[in-house]
């Protein structure tokens, strides 16, 4: 078997994130024609401190990395023990990526063809359950003296090379070699035909780690190809790269197009709760700006809180917020913006004029000194991009997606989500005509203002209706 011109290498970190954690310790191994020509190790000055789990778990000290060189200092040594190689580690992926990263940083491009010694273990052994550092050690019974420091996990990955290389036949050994090498790196706790099954069609993905929790929920017009790419730049993102280490498994839900799969995605989400998913978590109270009018007609603010929300109410709203602290936020921009009053805005409440007149952004409102309509006529063009649009239909709608063999409808009305349709499934939610959910509101706005798909809305004269439809689908 011939391994060709190798680099076997381990890394020790400041921690997992390779865009903004650092190296503190590298070894390599450069392997030529099956024999070690060249040996490197040496600590690095991350120029951060360390953490004392990082400490504990390496037995490197900062006090330690004091006077050891930068990553800058030692790249020539580097780029000369890997140039040529393949690119060899357990998890290749972890270590290529800060590898690469630290090159990135002092503007030197690095590419290599990764060769991960755990999936290696996977194809040879599939028989076994584990494949990290400790269990082939143990399996193979390698003598590591200090484990978790670079150069001896390096070693050991050399020493795992050469008994399978005695023990397995090299013909499986090749073919393993070649299903690594020719693809691009997937996450090395999953399985190969995990990938293989995924559809080519819309719909949600969810990733599973070691438990039923999912670790990340997806969504996209092609299941497959979006998974792969999570996977090929990971390297350049701390969230991607966590999630590649942790996921064993992908679920997938096909469904009739776009619409459907964000709907799904954002329901599935606030449901489960990933831990990856920040941005679409469930809030369990919205809140939201109504205006109000005071006793001399000027156009006010009021902030409110609720769970749910009456859409007959619709005409009043100014905007909803995630947060108390966001709707706050965004009012005190619009004031210097839209030289808006404190006092009428809810951020200050006094019978003198407000601050925002004596530093000259509030035109007097708060004291009557700024006319009227002119004043309301700034404040509704302050809140257009925020207010609320009133339904532009004039009843329940159904919007209809299909795709190949999956169709579903869906029905809404006011910018409520009330169910749908499909082949395979029923969910009626008629009786949800409050709005409890602003993505839903946000995904229906961006998919009306696409005119193509005009054609795929029917408006129903009532709710009724749709039990005398024919041809729902």
């Amino acid at each position: 078997m011939n391994f060709h011109n190798l680099a076997i290498l381990d890394v020790e970190t400041t921690g997992a994130a390779a865009p903004y954690d650092r190296i503190i310790e590298i070894g390599v191994l450069r392997i030529e024609n099956g024999n070690v020509v060249k040996k490197f190790e040496t600590l690095l000055n991350p120029e951060v401190q360390i953490s004392p789990f990082i400490e504990n778990l390496t037995g490197i000290s900062n006090s330690d990395l004091t006077n050891a060189p930068t990553f800058s200092e030692i790249k020539s040594d580097l780029v000369e023990l890997l140039e040529g190689c393949v690119f060899v580690a357990h998890n290749a992926r972890f270590d290529y990526s800060f590898i690469k990263n630290e090159f990135k940083r002092i503007g030197i491009p690095y590419s290599a063809k990764q060769l991960c010694t755990v999936k290696l273990s996977r194809l040879l052994f599939p028989h076994f359950s584990h494949h990290n550092l400790d269990s082939i050690i143990e399996r193979f019974e390698i003598n590591c003296e200090r484990r978790h420091r670079a150069y001896d996990d390096a070693a050991v990955i050399w020493e795992f090379m050469q008994k399978i290389k005695n023990d397995v036949p090299s013909e499986k050994i090749e073919k393993a070699l070649k299903t690594i090498l020719k693809k691009p790196s997937l996450p090395p706790l999953l399985k190969k035909d995990q990938i293989e099954k995924l559809p080519q069609k819309a719909g949600v993905y969810l990733f599973f780690g070691s438990n039923e929790l999912p670790l990340y929920i997806g969504k996209s017009i092609n299941i497959k190809d979006r998974v792969l790419s999570h996977f090929i730049n990971d390297t350049d993102s701390s969230t991607e790269m966590e999630i590649s280490q942790q996921v064993e498994r992908i679920e997938t839900i096909e469904t009739g197009g776009e619409l459907s799969a964000l709907i799904l995605e954002s329901e599935l989400i606030k449901k489960m709760q990933p831990i990856y998913n920040r941005k679409l978590r469930y809030t369990k109270r919205l809140t939201y700006l109504k205006k109000k009018i005071t006793k001399d007609g000027y156009f006010s603010v009021e902030l409110c809180n609720t769970e749910t929300f009456d859409m007959g109410e619709i005409d009043e709203v100014l905007g909803i917020f995630k947060s108390r602290k966001a709707a706050l936020l965004h009012i005190a921009n619009l004031v210097k913006e839209f030289s808006l009053c404190e006092n009428l805005l809810g951020i200050q409440k006094t019978i003198k004029p407000c601050f925002s007149y004596r530093l000259g952004w509030c035109k007097g409102a708060c004291s009557k000194k700024e006319n009227l309509q002119v004043f309301n006529a700034r404040f509704i063009l302050a809140f257009s991009k925020t207010k609320l649009r009133v339904w532009p239909f004039s009843g329940p709608i159904v919007i209809k997606e299909k795709k190949d063999d999956v169709g579903e409808a869906l029905i809404f009305d006011k910018w409520c989500y009330l169910g749908k349709y499909s082949e395979y499934v029923y969910e009626d939610r008629r009786d949800n005509t409050t709005l409890s959910d602003l993505d839903v509101y946000k995904i229906l706005q961006t998919f009306l203002k696409d005119p193509r798909n005009s054609k795929k809305i029917t408006t129903l004269k009532n709710l009724e209706e749709i039990n005398q439809m024919q041809n729902l689908l």
